[in-house]
């Protein structure tokens, strides 16, 4: 690229010259002050171009990327109350004594490129693509977005656009900062200055250069201000910052863009509040979507709805802001409530569709009839784990019979596949009185009781169907989705998983997660999941997944789902679901192997582990490694009986113990153990990607895999021959799929 030909406002070749005629930049005009010299290489990569926008923590620049040669956007940490430039115009200089300030400033810019790196595959939010430090500063490199801002997009229309296409432009952007926030990442900054659209139409939330580490770092966080956007607690170093903080800013973008008018300052309506609602100003809106609007403007923290998830689901209608249960400030985390109310007209007629055209209920009905279940049961034992392709609210055997609910269902064959913080809980509202007699339903091998209708159908004994209410309630123990689940914890952080591989399974494209958070079914702690779905045909169907504690081991699922917008129907599928009691351990086949000294655990089913567990200590001289400690797991007793290393086994462990740190370190380990030099590959399981290497020494067949969990790094190992390999294999995989720490 020749520097006298190149267009630093656009990159593009340029006749000699100042005057770039495709994009208007003239090189001549002067650079805003404290910005680096157009030209600038940074990093030995990137070319610096014009400024894209001047923040009181940073530059954002146009850049260009040498290696790559595609255009980026480069943000420099530059805090124009501590710093300013040298005489060279290239190094950073410190204005008085800050440099404590300015060291911990920079870190945790730095801290918040690195998540951000890790959010490159979340939507609408912009990716980061490298970070450095030059200068005497910190800088990172993102993704150009071609576009224009939100603000002047609202300049372009007038100022204003109608309710419905600004919250299609804000809710993806939203539904993104729900992952963010899960992070213990704050924006602190959303305006529409800061939101992109795309040449593609798409929404991107840009400059999280005002992001700060404000859940629990311990340290203030320092002011960030934009008068109208911020809520009061900015105002205030120590203020109460949390995920409402960003709820405030967003509310006030929505407000913006639907009146075109900016809410008052927060801090002056502490002391006489007249901001209007958008109906006052003559913006005739949904109600639902006002009232959501107001009360994310609240200008008390404990007023204002907790969490983005919440704000999400009042916006959308199927959460009600009076019935929308708050956690207290000190315990803010995801919404727990299922509201009522709110809901509008049902979408489903009373035979179960809408405006005649199949409803998403009737196309489960015809999935579920043409994937008949599969039965399973091993060792007495009967484990109930749906495959994904039948997850359904409902389940339908291709041959079973059907009883009414009062009969005798608890002892039929259970749907089964082979497929390897403390917060109060809240309850949902007092719920309508069923107009239908209720009736003790024996769970069977899960060893609980559930509440369910007379006219309701069961379904193999475990789950239960009323077709003429588009009603559906399905129950198990140890849901499969990307490994098994087996404990709330699991379900929290699998709840994305959760509702997408769901409706991926249903072919229902248009979905979104309602309302998620710890909740309570009788005396046991549970996790709830609300969330709706809707076809190509714009008809809908609500969902809630209900996951309940099981004993300390495993979790019990209520599955349930009905007509969206029917609040009859809402009412009695929460009935059920709070009826649900357990009476002790179910039936399993499946045991938590411990290992104290590795400190590992796994659960893996006693059939692929007949040979039992050893937990070893191993003296490794190679590399001065010295004593490991080691889980080993053993398919067969004469397995087990042979010494290390000679007998066939799976290895669990963790990498500090051998001195490693990464999984590609693990790899590195094993191939020079080895003496090979094959190829690595990965693959996913238990919802974690591993990092593999397989290699063939002394007749034995060998796979390692390596992978960080919960910021621990482990390996899996195997040894197997032709004879045995299915049997090593499958407790491969299940020790790879849930694997965990175990601390005692």
């Amino acid at each position: 690229m020749n520097p006298e030909r190149v267009c630093y406002g656009c990159f593009a070749e340029k006749e000699p010259g100042k005057f770039c005629t495709k994009c208007g930049f003239n090189e001549n005009d002067e650079q805003p002050y404290l910005a680096l010299p157009l030209g600038t290489i940074l990093n030995g990569r990137y070319l610096v171009g014009k400024v894209l926008g001047i923040g009181g923590f940073g530059i954002t620049y146009l850049g260009y990327d040498l290696t790559l040669e595609i255009k980026v956007a480069i943000k420099e940490y530059m805090p124009s109350a501590l710093a300013t430039r040298h005489p060279d115009h290239y190094s950073v200089a410190l204005t008085g004594r800050v440099e404590q300030d300015f060291q911990y400033g920079m870190e945790r810019f730095l801290d918040e490129a690195k998540i951000l790196a890790k959010l490159q595959s979340t939507p609408h939010i912009v990716s980061v693509q490298n970070y450095f430090k030059e200068n005497g500063t910190a800088y990172f490199v993102m993704e150009y977005i071609d576009g224009m801002s939100l603000k002047a997009y609202l300049s372009k229309n007038g100022d204003k656009i109608p309710c419905d296409q600004a919250i299609a432009i804000l809710q993806p952007i939203m539904e993104a900062l729900v992952q963010v926030h899960a992070m213990n990442l704050l924006h602190r900054d959303i305006s529409p200055d800061n939101i992109y659209i795309t040449a593609k139409g798409e929404s991107r939330l840009l400059d999280f250069g005002a992001a700060r580490f404000a859940l629990g770092d311990g340290k203030s966080v320092s002011v960030i201000l934009k008068h109208g956007y911020a809520p009061e607690e900015q105002y205030s170093s120590h203020g109460n910052q949390g995920p409402w903080t960003d709820v405030y800013a967003m509310g006030a973008t929505l407000y913006r863009c639907i009146t075109g008018q900016l809410p008052p300052d927060s801090v002056e309506r502490i002391h006489g509040d007249a901001m209007k609602t958008p109906s006052e100003l003559g913006f005739r809106i949904p109600a639902h979507v006002e009232n959501a609007i107001m009360k994310a403007l609240a200008v008390k923290t404990e007023d204002r709805f907790p969490n983005m998830e919440a704000f999400i689901g009042a916006l959308n209608g199927r959460v009600s802001v009076q019935d929308q249960v708050a956690a207290s400030i000190s315990q803010r985390t995801q919404a727990t409530a299922y509201g009522q109310g709110g809901y509008g007209q049902p979408s489903y007629s009373a035979g179960g569709t809408a405006a005649g055209k199949p409803s998403v209920f009737s196309r489960l009905l015809s999935y579920m009839k043409a994937n008949p279940i599969v039965a399973w049961v091993s060792g007495g034992g009967l484990l109930a784990v749906i495959a994904l392709c039948i997850i359904l609210p409902i389940a339908l055997s291709g041959g079973g019979e059907t009883t009414p609910a009062g009969g005798n269902g608890g002892g039929n064959t259970p749907v089964i596949s082979q497929t390897p913080s403390s917060v109060e809980p809240s309850v949902p509202g007092p719920t309508a009185e069923p107009s239908v007699e209720m009736v003790t339903q024996d769970l069977g091998i899960l060893n609980a009781t559930i509440e369910i209708p007379s006219d309701y159908t069961v379904e193999d004994g475990l789950n239960f169907l009323n077709e003429e209410k588009g009603c559906a309630v399905m129950t198990d123990y140890l849901w499969n989705i990307d490994g098994p689940i087996y404990s709330l914890a699991d379900v929290e952080s699998q709840r994305e998983v959760i509702v997408s591989k769901l409706m991926q399974d249903l072919e229902v494209s248009d979905y979104q997660i309602l309302a998620a958070g710890p909740d309570q079914v009788g005396d046991s702690e549970a996790y709830q999941i609300c969330f709706e779905g809707t076809d190509s045909e714009g008809v809908s169907m609500e969902m809630i997944v209900m996951a309940v504690d099981g004993h300390g081991f495993g979790c019990y699922f209520i599955i349930t789902a009905f007509p969206k917008g029917d609040e009859a129907a809402a009412d009695e599928i929460v009935s059920i679901i709070r009826s649900f009691k357990s009476n002790g351990m179910p039936e399993t086949t499946y045991k938590a192997y411990y290992a104290e000294r590795a400190g590992v655990k796994v659960i893996i089913d006693e059939s692929t582990a007949q040979g039992g567990v050893a937990d070893m200590e191993i003296e490794l001289n190679m590399n001065g490694i010295g004593t490991v400690h080691e889980m080993f797991l053993y398919p067969t007793q004469e397995d087990r009986n042979a010494a290390v290393g000679q007998g066939f086994s799976v290895e669990i462990g963790k990498a500090s113990e051998f001195g490693l740190s990464t999984p590609e370190e693990v790899i590195e380990f094993n191939k020079n153990l080895s003496g090979t030099n094959n190829e690595t590959y990965s693959f996913s399981s238990g919802g974690v990607e591993w990092l593999a290497y397989d290699f063939t020494m002394g007749g034995k067949n060998f796979s390692y895999s390596s992978a960080v969990i919960d910021g621990e790094c482990y390996l899996v190992g195997c040894v197997f021959n032709d004879s045995n390999k299915d049997a090593i294999v499958a407790l491969y995989n299940q020790a790879t799929a849930s694997l965990r720490a175990w601390k005692g």
